[in-house]
Formats: C-alpha cells, sequence, structure tokens
C-alpha cells in the first residue's frame, strides 16, 4: 500500500500562460528560494486553496498593522482584556470548524498551528511534555495585543482544558502552560 506522502504527490499536467513581467518575477523569486518556479506556483495556488480562500469566505479583512495598533492603543485594558475573554474563545472554535471541521480542544490548538503557517505575522507554538501543554502566541502588534490574546488564551484554557494556566506577557509573546489529563488529551 503506498505511503500517504507518496498520494499526496500525484500530479496532473496544466499549463499556465503569464505575461512576461509575471514570469520574469516568479523565475526571480524561485531562484531567490533556491527553488523551482513550478514547485513555487504551486506554493502560491495551494496557499490560497489552503487558506486565502478559506480566509475570504470566513470573513477576513485585511487591516493596515499600523491601524489595528493605534485602535487597540485607543482602548482601556479592562475593555481589550474583555474583548479577548468574550470573542478569542469562540472565534478559534468557528475557525477550527470552518477550516478543518475539528472544533474539539485538541482540533482548535492543531488549526492554530495551521494558521502559522500562512500568517507570519501572528504564530502559535505547542508542545507536549509528560502532563504539560505549553502554547506559545507569537504577533507583531504591540502590547495591547499581548493583553487581548494573553486573556483569549486563559479563557480558551479554562473553557476548553478545566484547569487554569499559568501564563505571561510580553509585548510580543504570550505563554501559557497547564496541565491535562493523559486520557482527556493525546498528541
Amino acid at each position: 500500500m503506498p505511503d500517504a506522502d507518496v498520494i499526496k504527490r500525484r500530479t496532473h499536467l496544466t499549463t499556465f500562460r503569464f505575461s512576461e513581467s509575471l514570469a520574469h518575477s516568479l523565475q526571480k523569486e524561485a531562484a531567490d528560494e533556491g527553488t523551482t518556479v513550478n514547485a513555487l506556483a504551486n506554493s502560491i495556488i495551494s496557499d490560497h486553496f489552503d487558506w486565502h480562500k478559506k480566509a475570504q469566505d470566513f470573513g477576513f479583512s485585511t487591516v493596515p498593522r499600523a491601524l489595528l495598533k493605534k485602535v487597540l492603543e485607543g482602548l482601556d485594558d479592562e475593555t481589550v482584556a474583555r474583548i479577548g475573554r468574550e470573542i478569542i474563545p469562540g472565534l478559534w472554535k468557528e475557525m477550527a470548524e470552518f477550516w478543518s471541521q475539528d472544533s474539539s480542544p485538541e482540533g482548535i490548538l492543531n488549526f492554530q498551528l495551521i494558521r502559522s503557517k500562512f500568517n507570519p505575522n501572528n504564530q502559535t507554538r505547542v508542545a507536549q511534555e509528560g502532563d504539560t501543554i505549553t502554547v506559545v502566541l507569537r504577533h507583531d502588534f504591540g502590547p495591547k495585543w499581548s493583553l487581548m490574546a494573553k486573556s483569549g488564551l486563559e479563557e480558551f484554557v479554562k473553557q476548553s482544558f478545566h484547569v487554569k494556566p499559568r501564563i505571561s506577557a510580553g509585548d510580543s509573546v504570550i505563554t501559557a502552560r497547564f496541565k491535562v489529563n493523559q486520557h482527556k488529551w493525546s498528541s
């Protein structure tokens, strides 16, 4: 029986016509990344279907980072924390359900890992050692975003794993550690 990776690699020959300027840009970027134009084009098209199209269907909007940071800076800390508590756990659940049809706590954390692949401004790392899970969020949106994310992550852990995490936040990194029952979580 073929390996799952071999099955994923089956391809279909399709020809595309690009303008000369686009073809030149693809060739330059592929060379800069040390890959082929075909691999780069496949990556771009896969990103479109795996993330961008779904993000558009879900209702994502593009907001310049400076504008988002300024809006958050205009809010008091309690409002920012309340927004995190009230919005983030439900939003993460809806996103996981929409993208991967798995809104279990594990599915939500796995979705955050997938999301990181497509959004370099909002990265997530999840590690498990024994019965302790560590979730690290990294972003480029400033201290108010950290406050919102800290509040949201803490509420997500409380609701999903029924424990209070040890949590810390800096201007761009939030870390939560918590213990889980081994029978309820599998990595």
